[in-house]
């Protein structure tokens, strides 16, 4: 199986969480003014859930959880080592499983969906994958550089070859 570059990985992986870190900002901002995003493709879904009891947890907005989260995955894409690529699986794993927790919240117990929360899943979602891949495709290689340029490292070999 061939893997991309660690720098395509880690480029891609910053492109998400720029996206995701917009969206999360958005929703934070418009529950603090308007009292809910807008939803685009009409409806109230998105007053709905933002107005519920599960948007905030200790008085505390969970997209402001959802910037934390997104602001951990981008610092991870500044390193190539295995620290960072198994600190970005991880903090991936935390944002994945909250988002299906979060849709979960929506579909069962809100009945109500908001855009922006699926976005921000869909985002996690694909971040997810892309740092299994980066973890998968280049543990125990060497650093791959410091910056998002860096030259990305060369794929692990696997670890016993027939022959």
């Amino acid at each position: 199986m061939s893997f991309p570059s660690e720098r395509i990985l880690r480029s891609a992986i910053a492109f998400i969480g720029v996206l995701g870190i917009c969206v999360a900002t958005y929703i934070l901002i418009s529950d603090s003014t308007s009292g809910a995003p807008t939803c685009l493709a009409g409806g109230h879904g998105c007053e709905t859930v933002a107005k519920s009891s599960y948007s905030h947890i200790a008085g505390i907005n969970v997209a402001i959880f959802g910037i934390i989260g997104w602001i951990l995955i981008l610092g991870t894409v500044l390193f190539g080592n295995d620290a960072a690529r198994l600190g970005g699986f991880l903090f991936t794993l935390g944002g994945f499983g909250f988002s299906i927790y979060l849709t979960y919240l929506e579909i069962w117990k809100i009945e109500a969906i908001c855009q922006w929360c699926v976005a921000n899943a869909i985002l996690m979602t694909i971040c997810f994958l892309l740092n299994i891949t980066r973890l998968l495709g280049y543990v125990g290689t060497p650093d791959g550089g410091n910056v998002i340029g860096g030259s990305g490292g060369t794929p692990a070999r696997p670890i016993a070859e027939d022959g």
